[in-house]
């Protein structure tokens, strides 16, 4: 095996994963924001740069791109919920 090979594994817990993995692997989380003002913030901040901004030229743009990450704030918020998410207020 090549010393510089990596393996990034993504999943859910499961009673059948292999403990050997789990083991020898080096384990990464990212923990969902709390609260939709976070999540906000996060996904702005990561997903857009002030220079990505200044480079549109209309507003309509920059709204835009506001309504979608905080569009995906919302339904990151909601998944907590479960099957019920959008269902109960």
């Amino acid at each position: 095996m090549d010393e510089g090979f990596r393996l990034w594994l993504t999943g859910e817990p499961h009673p059948k994963f292999p403990i050997g993995i789990l083991q020898m692997a080096v384990k990464v989380t990212n923990e969902p924001p709390k609260g939709i003002k976070e999540g906000l913030f996060r996904t702005y901040s990561n997903l857009v740069s002030q220079d990505k901004l200044d480079k549109l030229d209309l507003d309509i743009w920059r709204m835009l791109t506001w309504n979608c990450c905080f569009m995906h704030s919302v339904v990151q918020e909601r998944r907590k919920f479960g099957k019920i998410g959008f269902c109960v207020p």
